[in-house]
């Protein structure tokens, strides 16, 4: 049996120090981290846009993207979009959208037969 000089007991002894030292530095990390995050930006302002298409069930489509059928509402993101309103034997309607944060707009669009 082998006895160190901190006596039978001293392996505890030391392994306890040393975790009790590896505990501090991991407080002192993970506090000087938070510190340090960067909050997450705010999110972007918008407005409600509610489209309306005659005849009804036009497809609406925002900057490319099939966003669903007339008549609907949507959250834009403030600035400038493309609308697009389709409907099979129609001709497609396309206006360029201006969304200014916190006025809702309405777009209604009247399609023409082909």
């Amino acid at each position: 049996m082998t006895i160190s000089r901190f006596g039978s007991n001293g392996r505890f002894v030391a392994f306890g120090l040393m975790t009790l030292m590896m505990l501090s530095l991991t407080a002192c990390v993970s506090v000087k981290e938070s510190d340090t995050k960067v909050s997450p930006p705010p999110p972007p302002p918008m407005a409600t846009v509610a489209f309306h298409s005659s005849p009804i069930n036009a497809e609406v489509y925002v900057d490319d993207e099939f966003r669903g059928t007339a008549p609907m509402s949507l959250h834009l993101t403030a600035g400038a979009h493309e609308v697009v309103f389709r409907l099979e034997g129609f001709q497609a309607w396309a206006r360029e959208l201006v969304v200014v944060a916190g006025n809702d707009t309405r777009v209604s669009a009247t399609l023409q037969p082909e």
